[in-house]
């Protein structure tokens, strides 16, 4: 007979696991003692230096968010959001979260469809960083809240504007339940899981979408489910 699970490991299998990028020690010492009281979040690594240092610390310890502050301007930041998301391969992809200056809603587009699942203005409250952690853990985005109706709609302008021509009626019922789940934020793994399908069948059905709905990226349709009102 097994023995019961461990009330702490039960405990740790459930936490975040959190690495954090952050070069200028005065906000990582604000961003550590804005989570320190989160019981769902654990960090498991800190890195300072390169960007070669940090994806390879997140090839080593795999975590589940990656917490990336630009405070200062970053050079390439489009770039290094690709890398961030690539780092562990297709089969498992770190949730990024930027944390700075809100940059333009024409940026915002581009970081998104570049991987990054949030961004934590470093202008709001310190306590609200956990959430938006747990948030982009979720595979949900995260943008300020004052200011998440005018980005969403200028990323739909500029992102989805020919999307609402396209016809639903093109898909088929399995492809429409996959663009749903896409616009729900679920990886392809938990949409094969939700669908019993294959991983390999999920990937065929969003590229048949793909070509249905005239489409380049995973946003789009995220933004066309959204923009549609699936769910």
């Amino acid at each position: 007979m097994s023995s019961p699970e461990k009330p702490s490991a039960k405990k740790k299998k459930e936490e975040i696991k959190l690495l954090i990028y952050c070069p200028s020690d005065l906000i990582l010492a604000g961003i550590i003692n804005s989570i320190e009281m989160a019981k769902k979040i654990e960090v498991i690594g800190i890195e300072k230096t390169t960007i070669d240092s940090l994806l390879e610390t997140i090839r080593q310890n795999q975590p589940d968010v990656v917490l990336f502050s630009n405070t200062e301007p970053v050079p390439n930041l489009r770039e290094i959001c690709k890398a961030i998301r690539d780092a562990l391969g297709e089969g498992k992809r770190p949730q990024l979260l930027l944390l700075g200056t809100i940059p333009s809603h024409e940026e915002i587009v581009g970081l998104m469809n570049a991987g990054m699942r949030g961004y934590f203005d470093i202008n709001d409250q310190s306590t609200q960083l956990s959430e938006a952690i747990q948030v982009v853990h979720r595979g949900e985005i995260w943008l300020p809240r004052d200011k998440m109706s005018n980005i969403m709609d200028r990323i739909i302008s500029v992102v989805g504007k020919d999307l609402k021509e396209k016809s639903l009626d093109q898909l088929t019922p399995t492809e429409f339940q996959v663009l749903r789940l896409i616009g729900q934020g679920k990886s392809n793994e938990e949409i094969a899981q939700a669908l019993f399908i294959s991983k390999n069948t999920v990937r065929s059905h969003i590229k048949s979408i793909y070509t249905k709905l005239n489409t380049h990226s995973r946003l789009q349709l995220a933004l066309y489910a959204i923009n549609s009102a699936l769910f």
